[in-house]
């Protein structure tokens, strides 16, 4: 069987039986134990009650059940540079959360039209190896209050097939959620239409 080394559009984790999963790929159902592989390459690597790990071209990350996951096709540099390109997001409890990638590590970002920068927590901005500290001392506005932040510029941000370059970004002190906000320096370069309960972005510039 020859396994395809992209990512699949779209991933949605259907059921969880113990140590046995039920992934739909592109619309293609597909039952996997720990360890196995489907057609597209994608491995399970550890079930954890509602929640698994999927290895995706060698990229390790955790998807809920019940979670719609759209990725585009990262061999091609196609997407870097259509204008056309698109991202697909399912609501998850009545939150539009997705997984993307910053400077090409893998993330979850929970979209934000009230965030003005994509925002993130210290914790998570070490992780990603960003130097956060060199950045521009400020303070913002959050649900918690007003907090120190670091404003940041980020090489790169990718949803779906969508990938820009040069977003800026706020790293604020004692915001512990390892979710990443999607703010307006990432949205407001997208057009933002709904197709029944499914938001779509598609790249502006």
């Amino acid at each position: 069987m020859t396994v395809q080394s992209t990512f699949a559009k779209e991933i949605v984790v259907l059921a969880i039986f113990g140590e046995t999963v039920i992934l739909k790929v592109d619309g293609i159902k597909h039952k996997l134990k720990l360890g196995e592989k489907t057609p597209e390459g994608i491995s399970l690597t550890k079930v954890d009650g509602d929640s698994v790990e999927l290895k995706i071209n060698n990229i390790k990350d955790r998807y809920k059940l019940g979670g719609h996951v759209s990725f585009g096709n990262d061999k091609s540099d196609k997407s870097k540079n259509n204008k056309n390109a698109t991202a697909r997001i399912w609501p998850q409890n009545d939150m539009y959360i997705t997984h993307g990638a910053i400077n090409n590590f893998s993330v979850q970002f929970m979209v934000d039209t009230g965030a003005t920068w994509v925002a993130m927590g210290e914790g998570v901005a070490r992780r990603l190896g960003l130097n956060y500290k060199n950045g521009t001392k400020g303070y913002a506005g959050t649900a918690s209050g007003v907090a120190p932040i670091y404003k940041i510029t980020l090489d790169k941000v990718k949803v779906g097939d969508i990938e820009l370059r040069n977003v800026a970004a706020a790293v604020i002190s004692g915001y512990g959620s390892r979710q990443i906000l999607l703010g307006n320096s990432f949205l407001k370069r997208c057009e933002i239409t709904r197709t029944d309960r499914v938001m779509v972005l598609k790249k502006k510039y």
